[in-house]
Parts: structure tokens; C-alpha cells; sequence
């Protein structure tokens, strides 16, 4: 691994070069690899020279507000390997939020594309800015190719170009990780990444750390709404689930209202700052007035979700940060989603299937839900 040289620009994979069934061969992307392998000759690259003189690391989350959670283990190995290294994140101009302060990293990089002709232009002009920085290593994370971001990748010059295999990712990549990688979160292939650098990657599970500074003002919050210490607090996310699905406004009331009496709980609605439309009609809904605090970012939203004792939703991406975060959650989910949600093991997760056309599960809801309190309490 470290010592080999690889030819075709250093590329380096792990495992069969294979695509996902849902993939589709893109013709630009061809296109525009053969221009590049044409115009550019491939050079012989040592890995492990490359990565002993690393000083400069590029982390490319996935796209979206759980894209930050799933870079975190990645950067904090990044942060492991290159301890004296610069470390920095490229992300779109609308995830910035929860990244930006994180101790992993020395710099954010935000970048907007526009629509239409100038989109191209814009491309162009980030090449020349990625070039800048003068990275050695740059690492996107994401899951299916896109043309634009494995192409923000390599407008960065970086000597080592690690992500997922696919049938289109070379010469955009030069080190490949297989579809094959170990493990069910989505954080596991920055970390593979990582292990095959040669960095340690042993105790860098999935886990979410909120700032102390936020973490007290979001206690405060709490305190002056729910002044019984002893009182549960359970937050509750009406957001659509990732692949659209939710039982209606109704449903959610009643059963946030039995949560409620049954542990004599208070509640907390939380959701995506998009979402909070739905907080308000669910709200009217309640017989009980749940607490609310105004939530302008997913950053205010994520410090109160980790006030919560008990956290209830479908499969938001507020379920992946509560479970980094080790609070008891009851996750409602299709047999679809439960397949696609690739969710990290933990004693502090439950999962209700819902069958579309039938009646909600309060059964298997309450049996869930008391169990993953019994755990939380024996911790």
C-alpha cells in the first residue's frame, strides 16, 4: 500500500471496480475524463511518499445537514494522521453551519453555484481557488458520482484524490476505495479511507459533540420552560423522513400526546429550520403546550436535541445526530428506509416499522420506546 507505486495518475483501489444498480454511465463524465487523461500524461505516484509529506488536507462532506455529522470521524482521522497538518472542509454555502468552529478543522471553504451560463464560469473560477490552497490530499466522501463535485476534487491539484469507486471516477480519483467497505454507517468510508493511509483509525466511531458554550445556552432554554428537573423531556421531529414518508399531523399528536401522559414527559418539537410549518400546525394539535424555542439554524437545533431524554422521529436526519449524540431514540421507518438508512449500531436506537395502508403500531411503539429507556437508565 504505502510504498507501491501505482500507475494512471497514482491510482490506488481497494476491491472490484464495480457501480451501484441504481448508476447510469454519464457521457459528459467521459467525455471529460478522456480529455483529461489525452491532455494530461499519467504520472507515477508513491503513496507513501505522498502521504509522508502531507501538510495540506481537503475533506469534501456529503451534501446536506447530515453530511457534517458523517465527515466528522474522517476529520478527526485526518487530525490523527496529520497532526501538524492544515485541515480543511469543502462544503456548499448552505452547510456551512454546523461545521464551522469544529476543533477538527482550521478552515471552511464554502462555494454556491449559480444556474444557467454562468454555471460553468463559476466551475472555472473555483478551480483556480482550489488550486490556491495548494492541497495534498483531498478526500469527497460522497456516495454516488456527481460530475461537478468529483470535478471540485480535482480542480484542487491534490496529489492524492481518494473517494468511491465508480464506473466514471477516473481519472477524477486516484485512490479508490471499494463499493465493498466494512461496516454499515456512512461515516465508514472516510475512515477506510483513512485506514488505508495508513492512519489508526481504532475508536473513531460516530458521535456528535456540541460546543460547551452552545450546550449551556441550550440547557438555559430548556430550564426556563421546564423547571421540574425530574420532568422528561422528549423531543419530537415532525419533519418528513429521507425518503418522504411520515405518518399525518394527526397521528403525530396523538401519539406525542400519550408519550406525554404515559411518562409525564414534556415535549420538545424539533425539525429543519425548512420545516417549521409543520412545528406550528402540530403544535395547535397538542393538548399539552410543548416548548418552544426559536431554531434559526440546524446548529440551534442540534444543541437543544441534546437537551433531550427521549427523541422521537421517521428517519430524519436529526435520528443520526441524536444517536451520535447517545440519546434514546425511537425511530419510525418503511421497510425501504429501514434498508437505506444504513444506521450505526447502538443500544440507544430503536426502530417501529411502518406498513403503508395500515394502522400505527402503538404496541410495538411503547414496547420500543420503554426498552430503550431501560437501557439509557442502566448506562
Amino acid at each position: 500500500m504505502a510504498g507501491n507505486v501505482a500507475q494512471a495518475e497514482g491510482r490506488e483501489t481497494t476491491g472490484s471496480r464495480t457501480g451501484g444498480p441504481n448508476e447510469q454511465p454519464s457521457r459528459v463524465a467521459r467525455l471529460i475524463g478522456s480529455y483529461l487523461m489525452k491532455f494530461k500524461r499519467p504520472e507515477a505516484i508513491s503513496f507513501g511518499e505522498a502521504f509522508g509529506r502531507a501538510g495540506r488536507v481537503l475533506v469534501i462532506p456529503e451534501r446536506g445537514v447530515a453530511g457534517a455529522l458523517f465527515a466528522m470521524p474522517t476529520l478527526r482521522a485526518m487530525r490523527r494522521g496529520f497532526p501538524d497538518g492544515k485541515i480543511a472542509a469543502l462544503v456548499h454555502e448552505v452547510d456551512r453551519d454546523l461545521l464551522e468552529g469544529a476543533d477538527e478543522l482550521d478552515r471552511v471553504i464554502t462555494y454556491s453555484l449559480p444556474t444557467g451560463v454562468r454555471r460553468f464560469w463559476a466551475l472555472l473560477w473555483m478551480a483556480r481557488k482550489m488550486r490556491s490552497y495548494r492541497f495534498d490530499i483531498a478526500i469527497i466522501l460522497d456516495r454516488h458520482f456527481v460530475l461537478e463535485r468529483v470535478l471540485l476534487c480535482y480542480f484542487t491539484g491534490a496529489t492524492v484524490r481518494a473517494g468511491l469507486q465508480s464506473d466514471e471516477s477516473h481519472p477524477f480519483l486516484n485512490l479508490e476505495v471499494s463499493r465493498n467497505v466494512p461496516g454499515k454507517t456512512r461515516a465508514q468510508l472516510g475512515l477506510e479511507i483513512a485506514r488505508i493511509m495508513g492512519i489508526d483509525v481504532s475508536g473513531l466511531g460516530l458521535y456528535w459533540h456540541v460546543p460547551e458554550r452552545e450546550r449551556r445556552l441550550a440547557e438555559q432554554l430548556v430550564h426556563f420552560r421546564k423547571p421540574r428537573e425530574d420532568e422528561l423531556l422528549v423531543g419530537f421531529d415532525p419533519g418528513p423522513g429521507r425518503g418522504g414518508s411520515s405518518i399525518t399531523l394527526s397521528q403525530q399528536a396523538r401519539l406525542l400526546d400519550k408519550l406525554c401522559s404515559d411518562y409525564q414527559a414534556r415535549a420538545i418539537l424539533l425539525t429543519a429550520p425548512e420545516h417549521h410549518g409543520l412545528v406550528n400546525k402540530l403544535e395547535s394539535m397538542l393538548s399539552r403546550e410543548p416548548i418552544i424555542v426559536q431554531q434559526r439554524k440546524m446548529r440551534d437545533v442540534v444543541g437543544l436535541l441534546g437537551q433531550c431524554d427521549l427523541f422521537v422521529a421517521g428517519n430524519t436526519d436529526l435520528v443520526y445526530f441524536a444517536v451520535a449524540m447517545g440519546i434514546p431514540t425511537v425511530s419510525l421507518m418503511t421497510p425501504p428506509e429501514m434498508e437505506e438508512a444504513a444506521l450505526p449500531e447502538s443500544d440507544c436506537l430503536q426502530v417501529v416499522e411502518l406498513t403503508p395502508g395500515e394502522r400505527f403500531p402503538i404496541e410495538d411503539f411503547i414496547e420500543r420506546t420503554q426498552a430503550v429507556l431501560l437501557t439509557a437508565s442502566t448506562v
